[in-house]
C-alpha cells in the first residue's frame, strides 16, 4: 500500500509537470493493458462473464469513465507540486465529498457523529497544507529540492480531484443497485473511456497552473505528450538513467496488485482486520515519505513536517469517529463502506466479491470495481522540465 502512493508521487515528479498529462494517460492504457490481460482469457476459458453482463448497457460505463478521467486528470495536475507526505491526508477528503454527494444525489443524510468525523480530516488536511499556502515557494529544480517543491493551485488540484471520485462511487452505487457486473469486465470498460475522455481536456494544458507554472502552447502542449513518450521509452539519456519506463510500467503493476489485494482482504478478513489495515496504513505512507527509502525524493523534517503530523494526529481522530458511527449505521441504510486506501466500497461476507472467484448466484447491492484514487478509511458512499526526468 504505501509502495503504491509513494510510487504515485515519485512516477510524476521524476517525469515532471510538463509531462504529466502524458503520465495520466500512460497510467490509463496501461490499466486498459493489464486489465485485458486478465479479463480476456476469463471470458475466453470461463463462465465468470456471463451473456447478460455483456448485454449490459454501456451508458453508465461512459458516465463513470468520464467522471473518473476527470478525477485522474486533477490528480495528474497536482501531483508533481503537491508534497507527497500530505497526498495521503489529502486523498481522505474523499471522505466528506462522499458525504456532500450522498446527501445531494442519492438523498442519504449522515449521523452529526459522522458529519464530526468528517470536519475533523477536513481539519487536519487543512493542517497539513498551511505552510505550503502560506510560505513562498521554492522553485529551484535542484535535485535535493524536489521533494519539498510545492504549489497551492497544484495541491488545490490534487485536493479537488476527490469530488469526481466520489460522484463517480455514488454513481456506481446507485446504479448497480440491482445489477452485477464482474470486477474486471467492469473496470476494462471504464478504463477505455477513461483513456479516450481524457484526451478532451488536453486543450485545458495551454492555461496556467495547468501542467506547467506560464501555461503553454497547443503546439507546445502535444510536443510535450511526445516528450513524455520519448522519457518513457527511454529514448533521452537521462529517463533512460533514471529507469523512466520501469518506474511508469511498474507503478501501475504494483497499483493493480494493490487493488486485488484490497479486494482479497475485503473479501477474506474481518471487520476489525480491515479497519485495522487500512487505519495503519495511513500513518504509515505519510511517514514513507521522510524515510531514505526514497533516495532524492525524502521529504527532510522541518517545521512543515510538524504541521503534517498534527494534521495526520487530526485525521485519524476523525477517521475513528466516523469509522465508529457508519459502521453502527452503514447496515441499516444498506450503504456499504469504503476501507481507506481501498479500491472498492467493501462488500459484506459472502457478497459480490466472490464473484472475484466465481459468478454470483445472487444480484447484491455492492459492485465492485477498480479505481485508482483509493482513500485510507470508510467511505459511505452508497483513481516537470523538459529534458530528462526531473
Amino acid at each position: 500500500g504505501g509502495m503504491n502512493f509513494a510510487l504515485l508521487k515519485v512516477t510524476y515528479t521524476a517525469y515532471g509537470d510538463r509531462r504529466s498529462f502524458f503520465v495520466n494517460q500512460a497510467i490509463n492504457l496501461l490499466y486498459v493493458v493489464y486489465g485485458g490481460a486478465i479479463l480476456y482469457p476469463r471470458m475466453l476459458f470461463t463462465n465468470v462473464v456471463t451473456k447478460e453482463m455483456t448485454s449490459f448497457p454501456k451508458r453508465p460505463f461512459f458516465i463513470m469513465g468520464t467522471l473518473d478521467s476527470l478525477g485522474t486528470f486533477l490528480t495528474c495536475l497536482g501531483t508533481a507540486y503537491t508534497p507527497g507526505s500530505i497526498t495521503p491526508l489529502l486523498n481522505q477528503l474523499l471522505i466528506p465529498f462522499t458525504m456532500l454527494v450522498s446527501a445531494v444525489w442519492l438523498k442519504i443524510r449522515s449521523r452529526w457523529q459522522e458529519r464530526c468525523g468528517a470536519f475533523f480530516i477536513v481539519l487536519g488536511a487543512s493542517i497539513s497544507v498551511i505552510p505550503k499556502i502560506v510560505d513562498v515557494p521554492d522553485d529551484s529544480s535542484a535535485l535535493q529540492n524536489i521533494a519539498v517543491q510545492s504549489r497551492w493551485y497544484a495541491i488545490l488540484f490534487y485536493a479537488l480531484s476527490n469530488f469526481p471520485m466520489a460522484a463517480s462511487s455514488c454513481y456506481k452505487e446507485s446504479t448497480f443497485e440491482n445489477h452485477h457486473l464482474d470486477v474486471w469486465y467492469l473496470t476494462q470498460w471504464v478504463s477505455i473511456w477513461q483513456f479516450l475522455i481524457s484526451f478532451i481536456y488536453m486543450p485545458l494544458l495551454v492555461l496556467p497552473g495547468f501542467s506547467s507554472k506560464q501555461g503553454m502552447s497547443f503546439a507546445e502542449v502535444v510536443d510535450s505528450f511526445v516528450d513524455g513518450w520519448t522519457c518513457y521509452s527511454q529514448q533521452d539519456p537521462d529517463c533512460a538513467r533514471g529507469g523512466a519506463f520501469l518506474l511508469l510500467t511498474g507503478y501501475c503493476g504494483v497499483n493493480v496488485c494493490f487493488n486485488t489485494l484490497g479486494l482479497y482482504l475485503t473479501k477474506h478478513g474481518s471487520a476489525v482486520l480491515n479497519a485495522l489495515s487500512y487505519s495503519i496504513l495511513l500513518p504509515f505512507t505519510t511517514a514513507l515519505f521522510f524515510t531514505p527509502l526514497l533516495g532524492p525524493y525524502q521529504e527532510p523534517l522541518t517545521r512543515d513536517a510538524y504541521f503534517t503530523f498534527i494534521g495526520l494526529v487530526v485525521t485519524l481522530f476523525g477517521f475513528a469517529i466516523y469509522q465508529l458511527y457508519s459502521q453502527q449505521v452503514g447496515e441499516s441504510r444498506r450503504v456499504p463502506s469504503t476501507p481507506l486506501l481501498s479500491p472498492t466500497p467493501a462488500c459484506p461476507p459472502g457478497s459480490l466479491l466472490e464473484e472475484f472467484l466465481e459468478p454470483p448466484e445472487t444480484p447484491s447491492v455492492c459492485q465492485p470495481s477498480f479505481q485508482e484514487r483509493v482513500v485510507m478509511a470508510p467511505v459511505n458512499p452508497v483513481r516537470k522540465n523538459s529534458g530528462g526526468l526531473a
